[in-house]
């Protein structure tokens, strides 16, 4: 079992990154990163990494390092969501009222994004649509 300590939340144009600080039952802590690649048709590529922390310090040398190969580069724009606001989002979806569409656009983000968040959390998503007597009399006699 792992336990999500920290999350944060980088939205730009073409993809995602979701970087969160894990920590196990056994009390071993690593980054993880997970990377969503937005692609033609509404399809999307995941790809995710773990950093154990013993190499982390190396890691964020060398990106530094690499940083100062691009003088011209500039800022991408990006939307960061934080803790609190994930918290809230939570709250207000556990509750029961609110559906991912309604959250996207209370926290003006994606509703993927909120996916992502929720499922990275273990948050399972349902429909709050209320069963139609259609929809009541299949589940009756199935």
């Amino acid at each position: 079992m792992k336990d999500e300590i920290k999350t944060t939340l980088l939205e730009y144009d073409k993809s995602t990154f979701l970087i969160d600080l894990v920590k196990h039952n056994n009390d071993a802590m690593y980054v993880a990163i997970t990377q969503t690649i937005k692609k033609e048709g509404n399809k999307t590529e995941v790809q995710q990494i773990k950093i154990n922390p013993t190499v982390l310090l190396d890691i964020i040398e060398v990106l530094t390092d690499y940083k100062d190969v691009f003088p011209t580069i500039k800022r991408a724009k990006k939307d960061y969501i934080s803790p609190e606001k994930v918290s809230e989002m939570i709250k207000r979806y556990l509750k029961g009222k609110v559906e991912l569409k309604d959250l996207a656009m209370q926290f003006d983000c994606k509703e993927e994004i909120i996916e992502q968040i929720f499922n990275n959390k273990g948050i399972k998503i349902v429909s709050n649509e209320i069963p139609t007597e259609e929809n009541k009399w299949k589940r009756k006699h199935l």
